[in-house]
């Protein structure tokens, strides 16, 4: 192989390796490039193949662009909307438990303890003193005297 056909060959897979842009070839390869572009009908066909292929593989890009409401709606459109038991009871505690982190219920519990303890305490000490089985006849007889 002649040093010509050589040059030939590394300039084709320069051209190959890195497109048809003259900018991205490296520096090293550039001249012996150039010079192989400007004696050969080959390597020019070459180049206007790459740069051909460079063209469609510029129109084919696409930059990947996420509209993260959209992905969030159609998670949400997937899952199912029933809840299992142990999620029901779960967010009904999580409720419970918010409820009992707020302060209107400290005065509604003290006064049912107080009433509640009221009414056991008035309910265990009370002992009647007098038989008022007989008191509706004493009512009877006070009236009837007069």
């Amino acid at each position: 192989m002649n040093p010509d056909e050589k040059n030939h060959r590394r300039a084709i897979d320069v051209i190959a390796a890195y497109g048809a842009e003259q900018s991205a070839w490296p520096e090293a390869e550039r001249a012996a490039t150039l010079d192989a572009l400007q004696s050969s009908h080959e390597v020019r066909q070459i180049l206007r193949e790459e740069a051909s292929l460079d063209s469609l593989l510029q129109q084919s890009a696409r930059v990947a662009t996420l509209n993260a409401t959209q992905v969030a709606q159609q998670i949400a459109r997937g899952l199912s909307q029933q809840l299992t038991l142990s999620q029901r009871l779960g967010r009904g505690l999580e409720v419970v438990a918010e409820s009992l982190s707020s302060d209107f219920w400290k005065p509604t519990l003290a006064a049912s303890l107080t009433l509640s303890a009221g009414i056991a305490v008035g309910s265990t000490v009370y002992e009647p003193v007098e038989d008022w089985s007989q008191a509706e006849q004493y009512s009877f007889t006070v009236v009837g005297e007069e």
